[in-house]
C-alpha cells in the first residue's frame, strides 16, 4: 500500500514546532517513533497535507529525578524508559508496561508520547482501504453508523495505549504546549472518553513531558496486561494498580485503572473503600475485581469476544492488586 502524497516538516527546535503547528493546524499530523501513523497512513484513514516529525527536537527526550518528581520527554522511546535505572527504582512498574509493548524492534523506536497518543481502534476501522470502500462510513470515518453496535448513537472504539493505565494510576500529570503557552494537567484528564475524538489537545498543541510524583512513604504498583502474543498485540484486556502505606501501617492511597475497556482508560473510583481502611483480605480484592468488571465498556469490535474481554479484567485486577500488595509487604 502506498503512502499518501504529503509534505515533510522537520523541525529544529521546539519553538520551530510550534510555530509550525500553529500555522498548520488541522492539515498536519506529527510524528515520533511512527509506529502507528504509518499504517494510518497506508489504510488512507489519514490524509494529511504535511507530516512533521519530532526526531530532531533534542529538548523532547530524556528522563530526570527532580526532588519530589520524575520528569520523561514524550519522544523518549519505551526501549530507554524499560532500561532506565531512575525508573526501575522508583517506578518498576512503568519499566514493566514499556517492556509489554510490541517487540524490541518497536519498543526501540516507538514513543511514550506516541503510545499514550495513540488512536482508539476497531476491528471495523483499523482495515485497509479496500476493505474500507465496502463499508458505510462509520462515525470514526465522519459517517452515522457503528458497524460494531448497530444503531448506536456513538462510537465504541477502544484506547489500547499501554502506558496510560500505568501512569495514569501513579497520578502522573502531562504538559501541552502551543506556541506562546503552555498547560499542565493529569493524565486522566487528556482523555475524553468519545471514540471518535478520544483526546482533548489541540489541533495546534503538542504533549512534551509527562511528570510522575514520586510518593513519600513506601509504595507499590502493578501492571497486567491480556494478549494472544506475547510480543506483539495491543492489550485486549489490561489493569495498572497504584498503592501507598501510611504512617499508620495501613494502605493510604490505592488506585486501578483499566484499559482497552472502553475509549478511554478507566479508574475504578470504589477502590479506596476497599484499601486505605484495612488491610485488604481476599474478599475485598475480589469486590474490587467485579467493580472493573462493572466498569469495562467492552463490545465485540476486537478479535477477541467482548464476553471473554470483561471476564479477564476481573482476572487481572485481582492478580495486578495481590502482586502490588506482594511488592509493598516486601518494602516494609
Amino acid at each position: 500500500m502506498n503512502l499518501p502524497p504529503f509534505n515533510y516538516l522537520e523541525p529544529l527546535t521546539l519553538k520551530e514546532a510550534l510555530s509550525m503547528l500553529n500555522k498548520y493546524r488541522s492539515r498536519v499530523k506529527i510524528v515520533a517513533g511512527g509506529t502507528e501513523i504509518t499504517n494510518h497512513l497506508k489504510s488512507k484513514n489519514l490524509t494529511p497535507s504535511f507530516i512533521l516529525t519530532l526526531r530532531k527536537i533534542s529538548g523532547l527526550h530524556g528522563i530526570k529525578e527532580n526532588k519530589n518528581e520524575v520528569v520523561i520527554g514524550s519522544y523518549t522511546t519505551l526501549k530507554e524508559i524499560h532500561n532506565s535505572s531512575v525508573i526501575r527504582k522508583k517506578f518498576k512498574s512503568i519499566a514493566d508496561s514499556a517492556n509489554y509493548v510490541a517487540a524490541p524492534p518497536i519498543q526501540n523506536r516507538a514513543t511514550v508520547g506516541g503510545n499514550i497518543l495513540q488512536n482508539t481502534r476497531c476491528m471495523f476501522y483499523n482495515q485497509s482501504e479496500f476493505f474500507l470502500k465496502g463499508l458505510t462510513p462509520c462515525y470514526k470515518r465522519s459517517g452515522k453508523v457503528c458497524h460494531a453496535v448497530k444503531g448506536s448513537k456513538r462510537c465504541f472504539s477502544v484506547y489500547q495505549g499501554d502506558m496510560a493505565p500505568i501512569l495514569i494510576a501513579l497520578d502522573a500529570k502531562i504538559i501541552l504546549e502551543k506556541k506562546g503557552k503552555a498547560r499542565k494537567l493529569p493524565l486522566f484528564d487528556l482523555f475524553t472518553g468519545e471514540g471518535t475524538g478520544p483526546f482533548s489537545i489541540g489541533n495546534n498543541e503538542l504533549l512534551t513531558k509527562i511528570i510522575i510524583p514520586i510518593p513519600k512513604g513506601n509504595h507499590s504498583s502493578a501492571y497486567e496486561k491480556m494478549r494472544v502474543r506475547g510480543s506483539l498485540e495491543y492489550p485486549f484486556a489490561s489493569v495498572a494498580v497504584s498503592l501507598e502505606m501510611g504512617k499508620n501501617g495501613h494502605l493510604a492511597k490505592a488506585r486501578v485503572v483499566i484499559g482497552a475497556a472502553g475509549s478511554s482508560p478507566k479508574s475504578i473510583e470504589e477502590t479506596a473503600l476497599y484499601f486505605t481502611k484495612t488491610w485488604p483480605k481476599e474478599s475485598d480484592i475480589e469486590i474490587i475485581g467485579t467493580h472493573a468488571l462493572e466498569a469495562s465498556e467492552m463490545v465485540n469490535n476486537l478479535s477477541m469476544p467482548a464476553l471473554y474481554r470483561r471476564k479477564m479484567v476481573k482476572v487481572l485486577t485481582k492478580r495486578a492488586v495481590k502482586r502490588a500488595l506482594k511488592d509493598l509487604k516486601r518494602g516494609t
